[in-house]
């Protein structure tokens, strides 16, 4: 057991000009932890083995999801909002300026990543 001072990494990683994950373990089978993304997009991801969960702690993030048959929906949680994506879907984030992000991940084995368009 460990007790995480978030607001010290939160500020930690406020000082930083790349991309760092700060993690703080797991929790009932996801890895959870801190993230610092600097402006960009990730690659595209999908999970089949659960749900993942972006706490934004500090700026805005986009987060766009795909549905089954590949139809697209935009997200944009700002400070203190939280979003879930499903298991199962394809989603890729989208910082314009640094952003914090407080996720729990599914385990890594169940991760499906491609920066090419899942469906295009």
């Amino acid at each position: 057991m460990k007790v995480y001072d978030v607001n010290a990494i939160r500020e930690h990683l406020g000082t930083l000009s790349e991309r760092k994950n700060e993690s703080l373990g797991r929790y009932d089978g996801s890895n959870l932890g801190i993230g610092r993304y600097v402006a960009g997009t990730s690659p595209w991801e999908c999970h089949s083995n659960g749900d993942e969960l972006f706490w934004v702690t500090g700026g805005e993030l986009e987060i766009e999801v795909l549905g089954e048959d590949g139809s697209s929906e935009r997200f944009t949680i700002g400070d203190g909002s939280l979003f879930v994506v499903p298991s199962g879907r394809w989603h890729q984030l989208t910082a314009r300026a640094p952003v914090t992000v407080l996720y729990a991940s599914p385990a890594e084995e169940g991760a499906e990543r491609t920066r090419k368009h899942p469906f295009g």
